[in-house]
């Protein structure tokens, strides 16, 4: 499509693209009843699309249409908080319904007409009547096409749910990365991994904020916009698979020319690539894999393996939203159709996969399990 322009790798917002910000949780908004049974405060999923684009950019254009930019533009109008009628009080902060979605993030090199320009998978705030908006930000998920709807809703649902008293959901709530144990600095000894892990696999909240995958180089570190800080970007997809010899030797492989690990999407997990629930996710990716180290694969073959060893270490997720995320965050940094290598890293267990699902079991809690 010609409105199929990319920056950094990601495509740009503008008001021609198919782009939506889906199920922002939670819009909290005052609702029916009314008094004095009511008002009930009850919480949304939000909904703004691209084709609400306003204020964008006024000279230059892609497709004939304005483009997103940063602090500046804005989509309009979001849906899905219409229950809450407008006599009621609507909004808890904003005091709004349907209200306009702002953009947090944005490229930090591109710029049209001197502003920052907006791009796929950028983060959103819902229902702003002004800053700040009434809900916290969830991926710009433009381009994500699936047929029964959005492969992570039920992840966005659970993550509202169990983050509901943590920040950003609650502006005074607690740090996740605090309750969870993973605020202090990064270590890679497998005594200190192995407590993280299971700290971090206990706290509900930071259980289901592994569902969203984020890129390497996400900031800050506090838990929702990136990892935190004890914790490490584990790329699923190995950085290694996109190169024919080595990621340091840097010859891609051919169709992946444009690969960028820094903007891949990672999981945020604990320890080093052999320690924690990130040497335990290695682990699972080379005892189960069903071909050869070094072995040219479909990018599709690969990234359902990939998903499924992130989802032995952060079962709270669902496969599908998982390789959802892996097809998107790809997007642009090559052919999806040319095909990747299985570059398995993993050192521990390898030839014990019974010992390592028990490894896992001991290791990783419970905590808000996806039923699958």
């Amino acid at each position: 499509m010609a409105n199929q322009v990319y920056a950094n790798n990601r495509e740009v917002s503008c008001k021609a693209a198919d782009g939506k910000s889906i199920c922002a949780f939670p819009d909290v908004c005052l609702s029916p009843p009314s008094p004095p049974a009511g008002p009930i405060p009850i919480p949304y999923p939000n909904t703004g699309f691209s084709s609400d684009t306003t204020d964008g950019s006024k000279t230059v254009k892609i497709s004939g249409k304005e483009v997103m930019l940063k602090d500046k533009s804005y989509f309009k109008k979001s849906t899905g908080d219409e229950a809450a009628t407008k006599s009621l009080g609507m909004g808890v902060v904003t005091h709004q319904i349907q209200g306009k979605v702002y953009f947090t993030s944005w490229s930090m090199d591109v710029k049209f007409e001197g502003e920052n320009v907006v791009r796929h998978l950028d983060l959103t705030t819902h229902n702003h009547a002004s800053d700040p908006g009434q809900t916290p930000p969830w991926p710009y998920a433009d381009s994500m096409k699936v047929g029964t709807g959005d492969p992570c809703e039920t992840e966005k649902a659970n993550e509202g749910k169990a983050c509901e008293d943590y920040r950003p959901n609650n502006p005074n709530g607690k740090d996740v990365c605090k309750e969870a144990g993973v605020a202090s600095e990064f270590s890679r000894g497998k005594g200190v991994a192995t407590k993280r892990t299971k700290s971090a696999s206990q706290d509900p909240c930071m259980a289901a904020r592994k569902c969203k995958l984020l890129p390497y180089d996400a900031e800050p570190r506090d838990g929702f916009n990136g990892c935190c800080p004890a914790q490490t970007g584990d790329h699923i997809i190995p950085k290694s698979s996109f190169f024919q010899t080595s990621f340091d030797a840097g010859d891609h492989m051919p169709g992946w020319e444009g690969y960028k690990f820094e903007q891949a999407p990672c999981m945020c997990l604990e320890g080093g690539s052999c320690s924690g629930s990130h040497g335990l996710r290695h682990a699972y990716h080379k005892a189960f894999s069903s071909v050869p180290n070094g072995t040219e694969r479909s990018f599709n073959d690969e990234l359902k393996h990939c998903a499924e060893s992130a989802v032995a270490v952060a079962p709270g997720c669902n496969q599908g939203c998982i390789e959802a995320q892996l097809k998107e965050g790809h997007k642009g940094m090559g052919d999806q159709r040319k095909k990747i290598k299985h570059s398995s890293t993993g050192r521990n267990f390898i030839e014990k996969p019974k010992e390592l699902l028990k490894k896992i079991k001991e290791m990783i809690a419970k905590a808000g399990k996806a039923s699958r």
